[in-house]
């Protein structure tokens, strides 16, 4: 009996604990990582603009018989209806619409259409470096450099995440690199001040200088020396 009260007085107390637990307010949060709102989408954001392999349909008001649906080239091109080759990335659809509007304007008295994007072509980013899984990984949505590195594995031992490079090419076709400090980037805002990464951006996590140090002692010192380099010595040979 006195085993049964026992058991019932250990029940109670652990209750007691949990629902004490439970009342108590929630810890404080680590000033260097805040705990905020995922951001949401606004208005003002900035556009989409269309990149190759992208589709659209062309929906002509006045003149049916010229809409078409339309697959952007990997020149960044479209072929029209009567009018052949136009450039079409790295426009929004207002720009691309306002573009196609004042083409036809040549031809018909009302030009006015609604473009609509049926299909985005492939967006992915290259993660390479020092990670554990480098390779070419589709974007599941707006990510930064760290979850980039994440879906490759993580960094590896030999890394040097506060220096991880980050390549784009600009619509203009000029190469934009910067360097972030992966590590630290929470605190530095260095992930906040690069944003999301976009398509076919280049992550690479370098090399810290350690590692190019025992690299460099083991091909050239340690791998070409006929010696076998060991903690232990064989003493009966001397």
């Amino acid at each position: 009996m006195s085993g049964l009260r026992l058991s019932a007085l250990s029940g109670l107390t652990g209750l007691a604990a949990l629902s004490g637990c439970m009342g108590d307010p929630l810890p404080a949060q680590s000033p260097d990582f805040s705990v905020a709102a995922y951001p949401n989408w606004r208005e003002e954001d900035q556009a989409y603009r269309f990149y190759p392999g992208d589709k659209f349909r062309m929906d002509v008001r006045t003149a049916p018989e010229l809409s078409a649906e339309l697959t952007i080239a990997p020149d960044g091109r479209i072929t029209l209806p009567t009018v052949g080759p136009v450039m079409a990335a790295g426009q929004t659809v207002r720009q691309l619409q306002a573009t196609l509007e004042n083409i036809y304007g040549n031809e018909l008295r009302d030009p006015a259409m609604v473009i609509t994007p049926t299909e985005f072509g492939s967006q992915k980013v290259f993660v390479g470096g020092e990670v554990k899984q480098a390779g070419v990984f589709e974007l599941p949505g707006e990510i930064d450099v760290l979850q980039a590195i994440l879906l490759a594995g993580g960094w590896t031992n030999e890394s040097q995440p506060t220096k991880v490079i980050v390549m784009r090419r600009q619509p203009g076709g000029e190469m934009m690199t910067r360097v972030v400090d992966v590590r630290n980037g929470l605190a530095r805002r260095d992930l906040y001040d690069i944003g999301p990464l976009r398509r076919f951006d280049v992550v690479y996590v370098t090399r810290s200088p350690i590692a190019d140090e025992n690299l460099f002692v083991k091909q050239y010192i340690r791998d070409a020396l006929p010696i076998d380099f060991s903690l232990f010595y064989d003493v009966a040979r001397f």
